[in-house]
């Protein structure tokens, strides 16, 4: 399992959230944040509210993932924002402790 996290401009989440939907992404953790990039440190909070994605993704479908969120979230400008991926090697569901670990049982996904 890999875990995605893209850091976008707040008036792009409606065209990322509909080009994962079609891609077959079924579900993700969405937040808001205030960044400044380097040199950006006086630049008002209010005019760099990003939003952070988290969508957690069997192996063989990050790609197709990056490639989505690349696609629907590009302005072209300074400040468009950031993709990590990184390799989740458990999970715990809350409800009954148990640990979920290699494959989702229900692929978000097919590769």
């Amino acid at each position: 399992m890999k875990k995605v996290v893209a850091e976008l401009r707040t008036e792009r989440v409606p065209d990322v959230d509909l080009a994962l939907a079609n891609i077959g992404v079924t579900g993700m953790t969405v937040a808001e944040e205030s960044v400044a990039g380097r040199g950006m440190w006086t630049y008002p909070a209010e005019n760099v509210r990003h939003v952070i994605l988290t969508i957690v993704v069997n192996d063989g479908g990050v790609a197709k993932v990056v490639e989505s969120i690349q696609r629907s979230a590009t302005t072209g400008s300074w400040g468009d924002g950031k993709i990590s991926v990184s390799r989740i090697e458990c999970a715990y569901d809350i409800s009954s402790g148990l640990p979920e670990t290699g494959e989702l049982e229900t692929p978000l996904l097919e590769a």
